[in-house]
């Protein structure tokens, strides 16, 4: 059975805000942004998953540590690209971490798994992307470069969250799932927030409402389909779909911010997108 494209396409359309909404909560600390969606997320997922509650009781002392794991990973990942994006592009943000079929081809190589030659190509390709992606800030400045090494340290730990989760979203329930990895994730953001100083309840009105907007439409709404859709339809299917997330964060961000992709991004995020079609989609 495969998810409906009108399904996928809402996903992408979710996830698409996540960025977007992040700009709109600045100049709140990028810590503070991650640490207040992720835990708002987790708040409505609990609630949604609390009849399917029960999945979590009497799991594996092993379970219990990937899912533990899980969380930190997901915490890395959206404190890491948050933060990249106070100093490079959402376009060039976004669509680095959209590599991150990249890293979890080389992973899952690490595991045993094996990857073609189509697979070797499309992330030589993309890392030609990357590699224009960073050429253009490095003209704009080290801060450019910084955010780019955030963005891929976010698309290479949300890579490892999948791969340590995939057997997990076998097993137990989805929405209790990720409400707990959300829980996790949020905690571990809170404390580094914490331990930097950065403030949690003391911030304007409108970071609250974009942090709110980001859990609920972002994570909630876009990451759960997502999820889902990864259950019932091949999952290089579901890769080729958020494939459109950069195009959909920029143009948002576009329309809602002013803020014109630079050509370098757009060029290399172009290369970056092609490789990883070249790579990742298979013809049935």
């Amino acid at each position: 059975m495969k998810a409906g494209p009108a399904k996928l396409a809402g996903a992408v359309l979710a996830i698409s805000t996540g960025a977007p909404f992040a700009r709109w909560a600045a100049p709140a600390p990028a810590i503070a942004i991650a640490a207040l969606r992720v835990a708002m997320a987790s708040v409505l997922l609990g609630v949604a998953g609390w009849r399917e509650r029960g999945g979590l009781r009497g799991l594996a002392r092993r379970d219990q540590g990937l899912i533990a794991l899980s969380g930190a990973l997901l915490a890395l990942h959206f404190g890491s690209w948050i933060a990249s994006l106070s100093f490079t592009s959402t376009a060039a943000s976004v669509a680095l971490v959209c590599t991150n079929p990249i890293f979890a081809a080389l992973f899952g190589r690490l595991l045993g798994d094996t990857v073609t030659p189509r697979e070797l190509g499309g992330i030589a390709i993309a890392a030609g992307g990357c590699a224009v992606l960073a050429g253009g800030d490095y003209s704009a400045g080290g801060d450019a470069l910084i955010g780019d090494g955030l963005a891929l340290v976010g698309a290479a730990s949300a890579a490892a969250y999948l791969v340590v989760g995939r057997r997990l979203r076998g097993s137990v329930p989805l929405l209790p799932y990720l409400g707990a990895v959300n829980a996790i994730a949020g905690g571990c953001l809170a404390i580094a927030a914490l331990a930097v100083g950065a403030d949690l309840g003391g911030l304007p009105l409108h970071v609250y409402g974009a942090c709110a907007g980001a859990a609920l439409v972002a994570s909630f709404v876009g990451h759960t389909l997502l999820n889902a859709a990864v259950r019932v339809t091949p999952t290089h299917l579901v890769a080729l779909a958020v494939l459109g997330e950069p195009i959909g964060s920029s143009l948002i961000t576009w329309a809602a911010f002013g803020e014109q992709p630079p050509i370098h991004a757009a060029a290399g995020g172009a290369v970056v997108l092609l490789g990883i079609a070249v790579g990742f989609v298979r013809r049935g």
